[in-house]
């Protein structure tokens, strides 16, 4: 979703509310492809605080569509996002609450806030890299590729100790013979 800031900047102090909210975003992360969607629509707040300069203000929970790390299963993750930017539309520019370090911005070109990218920005700084389906995951198995969490499997579990394998060489070469 896309919103025009001309109206906001200009008039310094002006506050304007909008509704918003973010329906089957799919997106890359590292690798994984996300499913994103709001729960309910969220408001985001613009202010204009100087000449060019505006805060932008909104909290919005995301749900997320991740595979587990272990069993590649569906997992269901609710992110809470509170996004504060003080933002400087003439420098490309902007600041959380310490004014001390700046970001470059990717969610505003031209006097358009684009609030997708600005909540996707924020939840891929806080997002875990990896997700599990349960505490206790089992994973799937390394030969036949079974999820173990569902049942099991006959194959051969046994991993080597890879400071044994030179003693494994040895032995394989005697069976060769």
């Amino acid at each position: 979703m896309n919103i025009n800031l001309y109206d906001v900047l200009s008039v310094i102090g002006k506050e304007v509310t909008i509704e918003a909210s973010i329906e089957n975003l799919l997106e890359d992360f590292q690798g994984e492809q996300l499913e994103l969607h709001t729960k309910q629509p969220f408001a985001v707040v613009m202010k204009s605080v100087e000449k060019n300069v505006v805060s932008v203000d909104c909290d919005v929970t995301i749900v997320a569509k991740r595979s587990c790390s272990r069993c590649l299963e569906d997992v269901m993750c609710i992110y809470d996002l509170h996004i504060h930017r003080i933002v400087n539309i003439e420098k490309k520019e902007a600041y959380t609450d310490d004014a001390s370090e700046s970001d470059e911005i990717s969610y505003i070109e031209d006097c358009t806030l684009d609030i997708d990218r600005l909540v996707l920005d924020e939840l891929f700084t806080m997002i875990p890299m990896n997700v599990l389906c349960k505490e206790d995951c089992k994973g799937i198995c390394k030969v036949c590729g079974t999820n173990l969490n569902k049942s099991t499997c006959n194959c051969d579990q046994t991993v080597p100790d890879p400071r044994m394998a030179v003693f494994s060489d040895i032995f394989n070469q005697f069976k060769e013979v």
